[in-house]
């Protein structure tokens, strides 16, 4: 295959994937925005964690919030637990990299707060186990992974009908910028009522 022919494919993969119904959840995205606004609303706060890419979509992800993706607002309770290196590493170092994320959830997170898991796979034991603490406190847990985890107990799934990697990853930025949008929009319309 040449290089251009390379480029074609993989042009052709990500708007087959955009064209894709399933990739975008009208109503997935309009309930968790609900969510995050009355959580917002009640002095709770969003939390976002990922491994490699999905961790610098995580750090993307809340900074939508504490700065703005499109309008301006005052400052928004969203977290990034994966931004710490001093504290991931300590962790890592004392406990096991499979618990560096569950302990931040347990230092960080409370019943009523949001937790969203950003993992290609789905099955990475770091993630499951920040998964498992952030139920155990009572927080509400999203997971977007890609398609081939269906069903975590206690967590609401959303999949990217894809296996690629880099195709996952980018759809679950265009969902987070989906989410600051439409929270924005929300804070917005109650300001100017």
């Amino acid at each position: 295959m040449t290089r251009r022919e390379i480029i074609e494919t993989k042009v052709l993969e990500i708007q087959k994937l955009l064209a894709d119904p399933n990739s975008f959840s009208l109503s997935k995205i309009a309930n968790l925005a609900e969510e995050v606004v009355s959580c917002f609303a009640n002095g709770k706060k969003i939390a976002f964690i990922g491994n490699g890419g999905s961790a610098a979509e995580a750090m993307h992800i809340a900074a939508e919030f504490t700065g703005k993706c499109v309008i301006e607002h005052k400052p928004l309770p969203a977290i990034c637990l994966n931004e710490s290196q001093s504290a991931l590493t300590a962790i890592a170092n004392d406990y096991g990299v499979d618990f560096m994320f569950s302990r931040m959830v347990e230092a960080h997170l409370n019943s009523g707060d949001i937790l969203v898991a950003l993992s290609t796979s789905g099955s990475s034991l770091n993630i499951l186990n920040a998964i498992t603490a952030a139920v155990d406190k009572g927080a509400l847990v999203y997971l977007w992974t890609g398609a081939s985890i269906k069903e975590v107990p206690g967590v609401f799934v959303w999949n990217v009908p894809s296996l690629s990697t880099p195709r996952i990853q980018e759809i679950h930025l265009m969902w987070g910028h989906i989410l600051a949008e439409v929270v924005e929009e929300h804070l917005l319309d109650s300001i100017s009522r």
